[in-house]
């Protein structure tokens, strides 16, 4: 019987080995589509129609698209949730029955010294019962960092659709930040910077592969023990 388990626990432990750890999607930051193509021209100027490199009076927001925007990532979070219940109950039971719709109480049965004893049955009962619980939980989180994006579409309110990626390599560990949201064109400064707070639909991810991630990862034998360990 001991070898059966042994056996067992080596196959397992073979086939296990033998996976594949899920893979982290690459990164392409060729991916974004961005419309392009050529400027039109204005008739009697040789240069384009009007943009915001060649307007003599405007700043050089974005607010085409293919024109970058410099989003200044700065998100904090924090949550604490908090519970306490407290609940009491008590009941107390006395009961005696001293007549039974006018039956002798003892029934007509006597007793070893010959007389009918007296059936008088009571009934007594205390409960008492009491729960306390209290929770809580907190989390919070901070990220800051700058990422370059474009603008892949001009809606017809006239928000711009940014979308950007942005890969860091370091001692063979890799960073991503990836960044897309809806941004109004008033909100971006006269530096074409924009906050990500004031993105509408944002979403921001921020991950990475390598040795220090592969760390951070318990192994594949403590992850079968997590699932299998019933205390």
């Amino acid at each position: 019987m001991a070898r059966k388990v042994v056996f067992i626990i080596a196959a397992a432990a073979l086939l296990f080995g033998c996976a594949s750890p899920p893979k982290l999607q690459k990164v392409d930051s060729s991916s974004i589509p961005v419309k392009s193509g050529t400027a039109p021209t204005t008739k009697g100027s040789i240069w384009p129609d009007e943009n915001s490199r060649n307007a003599l009076f405007q700043d050089l927001r974005a607010k085409n698209v293919g024109d970058v925007v410099t989003v200044q990532i700065t998100e904090k979070t924090s949550a604490i949730k908090e519970a306490s219940t407290s609940t009491s109950r008590q009941s107390t039971t006395d009961i005696g029955i001293q007549k039974f719709m006018g039956l002798p109480m003892n029934f007509g049965m006597k007793d070893f010294l010959g007389q009918g004893a007296p059936f008088s049955p009571e009934v007594q009962a205390t409960y008492d019962a009491g729960f306390d619980g209290t929770g809580t939980t907190k989390r919070s989180g901070e990220l800051s960092a700058v990422i370059a994006t474009r603008v892949t579409e001009v809606m017809g309110n006239g928000n711009l659709v940014l979308e950007g990626r942005k890969e860091i390599l370091v001692n063979n560990e890799h960073q991503f930040i990836i960044l897309s949201g809806i941004a109004r064109p008033e909100d971006i400064n006269e530096q074409n910077v924009i906050p990500s707070i004031l993105l509408s639909d944002a979403r921001i991810e921020y991950n990475g592969r390598g040795v220090i991630a592969d760390e951070q990862s318990p192994g594949w034998m403590r992850r079968i023990l997590d699932n299998v360990w019933p205390f």
